[in-house]
């Protein structure tokens, strides 16, 4: 049995007990979190046995193949490292860390104890699978022929109440920034998977605080981020906007191009084209060309890894990477400069 133990319990720490939960041959042996309410209720929904109100005791009690990390963003470092040294492997919710001095000890930390150290990234299984897996099979496969830019885009019209500031996601201090550093991970690194390519050689970007008007927070942010491949990277996001929602995901190259937005397995979201005889053509593939067979959860494919000991789409050097582009993404628009 793969034992999972779980550092906080609010909404995407239920997520994550969901999801654990509905693997086979996984249990959720163990959970903390300084809510005891939340603790009693996640108790009694999900029928777990131990629970902390200390991270540390749950740490040093149980023996667990994984400890997942859902605190807010500035805790993540120290849990980690905290988790890592008493030797458990990690699953640590994006954004890593909020410094790259920290991400970097995270990694060395895991390396030296010889244990995982994964960072959540999990929009291409929760929402976009298994499209995302066609999509990217098909630009494996050289069908797309040489890609040359990606455009990304996460534009919501609200996330969080414009009249209550009182989350911690909308405290610099303990977030890092706004829709950048929340949203940013995870469309960064699903154009850099994509590309297959996690090297930067340059970034420019802006951010503005749009609806929120919060100092240090950014509402809405814009960038392109060129890679070592020649594969540029438009990205857009929003928390809030005078603006429809939209997610969409458009893919350029040189013998094809593609468009895709969530919603499940309708094909009619993923969209392929080519450029006949002059005339933009939608072309349809085959069922069997379609079928991509992937993890149905990142947390699915988390365990997967451990267990067989092979390397993740999740790994905290591609994380790295990302923090690192968001930093200059950052860096930026704060000075106009690349």
């Amino acid at each position: 049995m793969f034992k999972v133990g779980i550092i906080g319990i609010g909404y995407v720490g239920n997520i994550h007990i969901e999801k654990f939960v509905s693997i086979d041959n996984v249990c959720v042996v163990a959970i903390s979190d300084v809510n005891l309410v939340r603790l009693r209720e996640a108790k009694q929904k999900f029928n777990i046995n131990k629970t902390y109100s200390d991270h540390r005791s749950l740490l040093e009690k149980e023996a667990l193949d994984l400890v997942v990390i859902c605190v807010a963003n500035h805790l993540h470092h120290d849990l980690t490292i905290e988790a890592l040294d008493l030797g458990h492997n990690v699953l640590c919710e994006k954004p890593m860390a909020l410094t790259l001095n920290d991400a970097r000890e995270m990694i060395e930390v895991s390396k030296r104890n010889k244990k995982s150290l994964l960072i959540v990234n999990n929009f291409r299984w929760d929402y976009l699978n298994p499209l995302i897996f066609q999509m990217k099979n098909l630009i494996d496969s050289g069908w797309f022929g040489r890609i040359y830019h990606i455009r990304l885009n996460r534009i919501r019209s609200k996330t969080f109440p414009l009249n209550d500031y009182s989350r911690w996601n909308l405290d610099s201090k303990q977030s890092g920034g706004g829709v950048l550093i929340d949203l940013g991970p995870h469309m960064i690194d699903l154009g850099m998977w994509l590309a297959s390519d996690y090297k930067v050689s340059a970034v420019f970007g802006t951010t503005d605080k749009g609806l929120l008007k919060l100092d240090n927070i950014d509402d809405f942010a814009s960038g392109i981020i060129k890679l070592e491949s020649g594969i540029a990277l438009q990205i857009d996001l929003s928390w809030s906007s005078h603006h429809k929602p939209s997610w969409q995901i458009d893919l350029y190259g040189d013998k094809g191009g593609a468009s895709l937005s969530p919603n499940k397995n309708d094909q009619e979201n993923f969209k392929l084209f080519r450029l006949e005889n002059n005339e933009l053509k939608r072309k349809h593939l085959s069922k069997n060309f379609l079928n991509i067979t992937s993890e149905k959860s990142v947390q699915e494919h988390v365990v997967s890894c451990i267990m067989r000991n092979v390397a993740s789409d999740c790994s905290a050097e591609n994380a790295y990477a990302v923090l690192e582009t968001i930093f200059r993404w950052y860096e930026s628009a704060s000075s106009n400069f690349i």
